[in-house]
């Protein structure tokens, strides 16, 4: 089956066998497409239609308001899902942008025939659908960890808060963030060049180090 190994690892299709996939792309009226880095995967204000998986690269979610603003909201990673919540609660339309961060290959799943029960009531399907409300669950606490960062008051509260996570996340003081400094300040809500100029303060009081996307918390700013 093609792409077999790409589904096998992703979180909604990991208990799956290769009969299953290829059952389960039949049932969801899955298509596959590749896109190049840049290129919008969903604009805002398309009608949500499908729920989209990474196979293959990575994306990030933006939002660009009235006045032109860009925020970030999330990372999408390999293996991850979007659109999920949205089909759920019944949304017409995508209300944010994914845009591929480098060359992506997605499957595209129709959101009725992915979230509503199988008239066969096949056992596939309910697997695929505990791993959808597992998918969905961890989802929302990535939004929490967010607004958790955002709330911080200063920008150096803001990046250190990120960074204590990721660090938690990664097990080590070093560790890698999907962001380049405009997407950081993006996703944050912070002026690009006040965060710069914070991050050189810190760099210099040897609070962290980082080259490009590595960094690492050298101590924590009230030690």
């Amino acid at each position: 089956m093609e792409h077999f190994n790409e589904l096998k690892a992703t979180k909604i299709f990991k208990d799956s066998n290769e009969f299953d996939c290829q059952a389960m792309m039949f049932c969801f009226k899955t298509r596959f497409k590749t896109f190049d880095k840049n290129e919008k995967i969903i604009s805002q204000g398309d009608a949500i239609d499908d729920v989209i998986l990474l196979l293959k690269g990575s994306a990030i979610v933006e939002n660009i308001d009235s006045l032109g603003n860009i925020s970030i909201l999330s990372q999408i990673n390999r293996g991850e899902a979007y659109g999920l919540e949205m089909a759920y609660a019944g949304e017409k339309i995508y209300k944010d942008s994914v845009v591929a961060s480098e060359k992506c290959l997605v499957l595209f799943m129709n959101k009725h025939r992915l979230i509503t029960p199988c008239e066969n009531r096949c056992k596939r399907h309910d697997i695929i659908t505990k791993n959808l409300m597992k998918i969905v669950a961890e989802n929302s606490i990535s939004l929490i960890n967010k607004l958790s960062h955002m709330s911080k008051k200063s920008t150096r509260e803001k990046l250190m808060s990120y960074f204590a996570y990721m660090s938690e996340k990664s097990g080590s003081p070093y560790f890698e963030i999907p962001f380049n400094k405009t997407e950081l300040s993006n996703y944050l809500s912070v002026d690009r060049s006040a965060m710069s100029s914070e991050l050189s303060k810190m760099k210099k009081e040897g609070i962290i180090d980082f080259d490009k996307k590595e960094y690492r918390i050298i101590r924590k700013v009230n030690e």
